[in-house]
């Protein structure tokens, strides 16, 4: 599925009238838990025509005939971009990041807002995220939130004049030098999956899937493609909703 996703978004979205960003950004209370609508659809409603143009460029989408594309796209679509194939819930982790070969681990960094996006060097819309996530960073850097980047499955490798420089990674040691090439375009910590992807599959398997993480612990977003905007919107409301004492029926202030 490495370029499926991407490949029939790209396709569909320029052939829409219109960039339909059609998440509902409304939350509602749970006995523990302030929890945001996720957004599984699989158009890139978080870009401009102009950002997808440049995508677009950095791809050969018409590689495969069009019709066998479609019909090998469609049951991965169901799955993977409308959150089938995860179990709706924090999967913990413990991966090295790349920028100091430190171990970080989901479960012990309960405390903190955790917000993350999985991407990788051949990865368009990922490459996009890491510059506005990275706005992010200095935004939160006084407060309980943490942003990362998991590096994943490649979306496009070897893939034309962009991306004919990283084919598909074949050991741990190769995967890591791409992930460190990969952060240093942005300003979030990469942490780096297993050759194996057992952190991107147990989320599911969206290239630039994203997910919210409360400081208790619990899943409360997932979204098929990251958005530095809606991600922004969230944590902006969990931190309020905390420093408010976490009252139940929570509204807009």
């Amino acid at each position: 599925m490495r370029a499926i996703l991407l490949t029939l978004a790209l396709c569909t979205t320029l052939l829409s009238k219109g960039q339909l960003n059609n998440w509902d950004p409304t939350w509602y209370p749970t006995d523990t838990a302030l929890v945001f609508h996720d957004d599984l659809d699989y158009y890139l409603n978080a870009y401009s025509k102009s950002d997808i143009k440049g995508m677009r460029k950095q791809v050969n989408i018409w590689r495969m005939n069009f019709d066998k594309l479609m019909r090998q796209t469609i049951k991965d679509l169901r799955t993977y971009s409308e959150g089938g194939g995860m179990v709706p819930r924090a999967h913990d982790f413990s991966l090295p990041i790349a920028q100091d070969g430190s171990t970080y681990s989901l479960e012990k960094n309960d405390g903190k807002i955790r917000a993350f996006m999985f991407g990788s060097i051949t990865n368009p819309p990922s490459r996009v995220q890491l510059e506005r996530w990275s706005q992010l960073v200095k935004k939160y850097t006084k407060e309980d939130v943490q942003l990362f980047v998991i590096y994943g499955a490649e979306l496009h490798p070897g893939d034309n004049k962009s991306y004919k420089s990283y084919p598909m990674p074949k050991s741990e040691y190769e995967k890591m030098a791409y992930a460190q090439e990969f952060a240093q375009l942005g300003k979030l910590p990469v942490l780096v999956d297993g050759l194996n992807n057992a952190t991107f599959d147990a989320y599911g398997k969206a290239p630039n899937g994203a997910y919210l993480v409360d400081k208790d612990g619990n899943l409360v977003f997932r979204g098929t493609w990251a958005d530095a905007r809606k991600m922004e919107h969230m944590i902006d409301t969990l931190l309020k909703w905390y420093k408010a004492g976490k009252p139940k029926g929570y509204a807009a202030q």
